[in-house]
């Protein structure tokens, strides 16, 4: 099961391309908006390619739409390298 956040950007950058739900899901090539009304609303992630696809639609990187789960991510990154002592290898 994926995590989802509901801190994402998804909606704030559809809306400042004045694109309505079905415009993603037609530009994304989806039958209906209801994807992209569950990642906006954070019921779910979107997969690798449908990530991917909306930071094409939205020009918008996709680590800034989903910034808040990003941030946790590179700090679990982080946590890891200071446990494992990689710093001075890798930085």
């Amino acid at each position: 099961m994926h995590e989802t956040n509901p801190n994402n950007q998804i909606r704030k950058y559809r809306r400042k391309c004045n694109f309505k739900l079905k415009d993603v899901a037609l530009l994304m090539n989806k039958k209906s908006s209801a994807h992209i009304s569950h990642w906006e609303k954070g019921r779910k992630l979107p997969n690798l390619k449908n990530t991917l696809l909306l930071s094409a639609t939205l020009k918008c990187p996709t680590e800034v739409l989903f910034s808040d789960l990003f941030a946790r991510v590179r700090h679990e990154v982080f946590e890891r390298k200071k446990s494992h002592n990689l710093f001075e290898r890798y930085d």
